[in-house]
């Protein structure tokens, strides 16, 4: 694995266009595109290391890895785990949003088993709270309850513990609630917004944990992407390093320089890997294409070298 890492980026000048994602989605969470599919059109795009990294799920991982070796791709094994995590410190205008709901990638792990059987628990509360979130969508838009939720089980494939904010924010945008997938979660299904419900999860610690006991590495995902301040970007990178986390996902392409510059600065502060991902989701989320990643900087290691 690791001779292979390396002739990908020596292959790839300045890391410009390199053919690894490490993150997307299926159709056994949230994506749009079975877990075979994802890999075949991964595949198309050049991509030559994937991980497929479901929320709350290993199910699809069996399908991928035998459509990665048929192809001669290099499968990773991933997640991405839901947790929940208070970050202090810094200053807050809304203290009483300082707990977040914080998604931590798991790669790597070989014990699938363990992994699947400690996920359960996280799995039947995502019916719940997709249920309840459809409940409060159904209220504000003055629409019928069991309209709304047969709507967002058929974009879940008929599976209520798959069910995420894209499958509602799509039903929102098919109806007319709202303009777009993208209105949906500015204006209704983000943290602290109308129709959102949080999702019950591991602690920050107990997850990494989880990880490391079934054999994997941990990365903390989109650190930019939770409506924090600047200084609480930074903090909660520090939690995650204290917390035994191993590597922070790279912010994507089209974020401000100044804000990767400030997620650099402190994965070095605290030696932390990186990992690149686009976060593929399928045809709900078009900008996000597979093997779209940022590249890395000098100096930073990829956290696959260690899977």
């Amino acid at each position: 694995m690791n001779s292979l890492n390396l002739d990908i980026l020596s292959s790839s000048p300045i890391y410009t266009q390199l053919p690894i994602d490490m993150h997307c989605h299926s159709t056994r969470s949230d994506g749009t595109f079975s877990p075979s599919e994802v890999v075949q059109k991964a595949h198309e795009k050049g991509v030559k290391v994937l991980s497929l990294s479901d929320h709350d799920t290993v199910l699809g991982i069996l399908e991928a890895r035998q459509t990665a070796d048929s192809l001669g791709m290099t499968l990773i094994h991933g997640v991405e785990i839901s947790c929940r995590h208070r970050v202090m410190g810094g200053y807050a205008k809304k203290p009483a949003q300082n707990e977040k709901v914080i998604h931590v990638l798991g790669y790597g792990f070989s014990d699938i088993e363990t992994m699947h059987s400690k996920l359960a628990a996280i799995q039947a509360n995502r019916e719940t709270r997709g249920y309840a979130m459809c409940e409060r969508v159904a209220s504000t838009f003055k629409r019928p309850m069991d309209e709304i939720w047969q709507a967002v089980l058929v974009q879940a494939k008929g599976n209520p513990q798959a069910v995420g904010r894209t499958h509602i924010a799509k039903v929102m945008a098919d109806q007319g609630l709202v303009s777009d997938v993208q209105k949906a979660f500015t204006g209704y299904l983000a943290d602290h917004k109308p129709c959102y419900v949080a999702l019950d999860g591991l602690s920050l610690k107990d997850c990494i944990n989880l990880i490391h006991d079934c054999g994997g590495k941990a990365s903390l995902a989109h650190a930019t992407r939770y409506n924090l301040t600047a200084n609480k970007v930074r903090k909660l990178i520090a939690d995650f390093a204290s917390s035994g986390g191993d590597a922070v996902e790279l912010p994507a392409s089209n974020e401000p320089t100044s804000t990767r510059h400030m997620v650099d600065r402190v994965i070095k502060e605290h030696e932390l890997k990186v990992s690149i991902g686009s976060d593929f989701h399928g045809s709900t989320m078009p900008w996000r294409v597979l093997g779209g990643v940022p590249k890395l900087h000098e100096g930073q290691v990829g956290i696959w070298e260690s899977c």
